[in-house]
């Protein structure tokens, strides 16, 4: 599977410090990696920032998300892909062991990573590299113009991220799968009552995107106690960080620890033909 150039839409070939197509379109490759091919000039999104980038990375490696990744194995491990995308991956925790259960299960799974952050794609690319998973590229593009031929892709992962329902359809085989992560209606339910004083449940939606037909949802629910700097790194990761009030982030950071539920939905979509 091959990174697409986005000005031709020819295959981009990756050299040592970049990636270039046959058409002379030439994209720098970061020392860690992965390659910018976001058309910066129609897409003013950022993404992430380097604090909440980290701050996820950190709370992710510590394994309380782990109830998650293993059901998105079970589900990999029930369809097998062997080419896959991960639609706003941040920084690869997910990624990257999931490719590496295949690999060690005799998959030979290719794969590549969107985000429109670069921060996080430098953490991803630097994940791999640690891990020592092969065959795994890493890009900073749009879910609007993702950088992949038509019916490239056998499953792609959306895991708390946007949805563009007829790009993902494009990139996606025949009957290929999306697998889509949502937070539940009580997810986090116990941080949100520690900082608000008027917590509302999420109101997930339990459905395929158009042009997809829902094969199964799954219910991952289960609670966990954070404490001292994990539970600050929590709040941190969560779009909670950007839009609550100082007086309110401060009842959180004069906790030592917090026991809460977490609670996500697996929505495993397949592609109508």
């Amino acid at each position: 599977m091959k990174l697409r150039c986005p000005v031709c839409g020819q295959p981009l070939e990756a050299e040592p410090q970049r990636y270039c197509c046959i058409n002379g379109h030439s994209f720098d490759r970061a020392k860690s990696g992965y390659v910018n091919l976001l058309q910066r000039q129609s897409h003013r999104l950022r993404g992430d920032d380097p604090a909440m980038v980290a701050a996820r990375r950190d709370f992710l490696d510590a394994g309380f998300y782990q109830p998650l990744l293993d059901g998105l194995s079970e589900v990999l491990m029930e369809y097998r892909p062997r080419t896959l995308a991960d639609i706003g991956c941040g920084e690869g925790w997910y990624s990257c062991q999931l490719v590496d259960m295949l690999h060690k299960n005799g998959v030979s799974a290719s794969f590549c990573g969107f985000d429109i952050s670069a921060d996080a794609l430098r953490f991803a690319a630097n994940r791999t590299k640690k891990m020592g998973v092969t065959d795994m590229e890493w890009a900073v593009a749009s879910i609007n113009h993702l950088p992949l031929a038509d019916g490239e892709c056998e499953m792609l992962l959306n895991l708390f991220a946007p949805v563009e329902a007829a790009e993902f359809a494009r990139v996606l085989a025949p009957n290929g799968i999306l697998l889509k992560a949502i937070p539940l209606e009580r997810h986090l339910w116990q941080l949100k009552e520690a900082v608000y004083p008027q917590p509302y449940e999420n109101r997930p939606v339990l459905d395929a995107p158009d042009g997809f037909t829902l094969e199964s949802v799954r219910r991952i629910e289960t609670t966990v106690t954070v404490k001292g700097s994990a539970l600050q790194n929590l709040f941190a990761m969560t779009p909670y960080v950007r839009k609550t009030a100082p007086a309110d982030a401060a009842k959180l950071a004069a906790m030592d620890s917090l026991t809460t539920e977490l609670a996500f939905g697996l929505l495993v979509c397949r592609k109508d033909c």
